[in-house]
């Protein structure tokens, strides 16, 4: 349970400029990542500005016998991109007597990209009785195509067992597989359960479903709610299927979604652009989206380059996309290649196409694409 006296003493503390005395008693009334101590540690730093002097004294805290800090230790690795680091630190705080068997399972599979690991411990999360475990599993499977079975079988038994986020994610597996009909009734009673965050993607899918009067109530409840993405997804549906009034609002709904720092927000505003031939505002826009992680919009970089003849860039933009992951880049890259006469290059990309998981099909249209067959 979160010691209040703590955060209290450290709020004034930090008020007070004495960023390590602050560091120090955060560390020592954290009690989950969930909680307002993960918030206020990171915002403690970001301040400071002395990343080294903080993480050694969370190392010294938690060193020191306050084994929970080596959660807090946990999450300022994270923020720093060091997972492997933030690892160490979470088999410290198990060793100690924490339960982070979930969210080791999550940095394995999210921030270090081993799902075959990642998926031991969240098995290992299960066992212990951690109650957010099934959902949490279930969202891992539905990220593989090939285990959707599995994973509605995992969310299923969440729900069973109470877990009502799970009726949420049931519907956005769905969705994510282009069923919204399959979707739709699993995100109505998440509603109706009061989950309102499945307000967005029930919006989606009514979108899809042309139920167009049901997807604009469920925005404007969501946006009433600040349910996340709620400003970016109603920015859309203005600039797609909104009245002349509410297409005349779409750029400024897209500019309040940037403001908002939405996830996601970059991208869908560079496609809006793109789509008015608005070009030079788009491509500013795909990069600050690619700069975010969003490795999409180097496919879409570089197919704008190439309507503009500028080869270098367009090429520079496919090798960016097929280092961040993407299978569309480097299928995109290939055909390219194949226009300018570089079969030889091609086959270079077969080996990469897949481990980034292609299909027989593709490969073999790639190995066609380098005139051997």
């Amino acid at each position: 349970m979160l010691d209040q006296v703590l955060v209290q003493r450290a709020d004034h503390e930090a008020a007070e400029g004495n960023h390590a005395a602050a560091l120090e008693l955060y560390a020592r009334a954290w009690d989950s990542r969930h909680d307002e101590v993960a918030d206020k540690l990171l915002d403690l730093v970001e301040e400071w500005e002395d990343v080294e002097a903080a993480l050694e004294i969370l190392q010294k805290t938690a060193d020191g016998g306050a084994v929970a800090a080596y959660e807090a230790l946990a999450v300022l690795l994270l923020e720093l991109d060091e997972p492997e680091e933030a690892l160490e630190a979470l088999d410290a705080a198990g060793r100690g007597g924490r339960d982070v068997a979930l969210w080791t399972a999550a940095v394995l599979a999210d921030e270090m990209g081993d799902r075959e690991r990642g998926e031991e411990w969240y098995r290992r999360a299960i066992a212990t009785g951690d109650t957010e475990a099934l959902n949490d599993f279930g969202v891992f499977l539905s990220e593989d195509p090939s285990r959707l079975a599995e994973a509605e079988e995992v969310l299923l038994l969440a729900v069973e067992r109470g877990d009502l986020m799970a009726l949420g994610n049931l519907g956005r597996m769905h969705l994510e597989s282009d069923r919204p009909e399959r979707a739709l009734p699993w995100l109505v009673r998440g509603l109706d359960a009061g989950v309102r965050s499945v307000l967005v993607p029930m919006a989606e899918c009514e979108q899809l479903l042309g139920r167009v009067d049901d997807a604009r109530e469920h925005l404007g409840d969501a946006l009433a709610d600040g349910v996340e993405g709620a400003r970016l997804a109603w920015a859309n549906f203005c600039a797609e299927h909104g009245t002349p009034q509410e297409q005349a609002t779409a750029e400024a709904e897209f500019r309040r979604a940037l403001a908002e720092q939405e996830p996601g927000a970059h991208f869908d505003f560079a496609l809006y652009l793109a789509d008015r031939d608005r070009f030079d505002e788009a491509v500013a826009e795909y990069q600050a989206a690619a700069a975010d992680g969003e490795s999409n919009a180097w496919l879409n970089l570089a197919l704008i380059h190439e309507d503009r003849k500028d080869r270098r860039s367009a090429e520079e933009c496919y090798r960016s996309g097929v280092e961040a992951g993407d299978l569309q880049a480097l299928l995109a890259y290939a055909e390219f290649l194949r226009q300018w006469g570089r079969q030889r290059d091609i086959a270079e990309l077969v080996g990469q196409a897949e481990q980034l998981g292609a299909d027989e099909d593709e490969l073999a249209e790639l190995r066609g694409l380098t005139g051997r067959g």
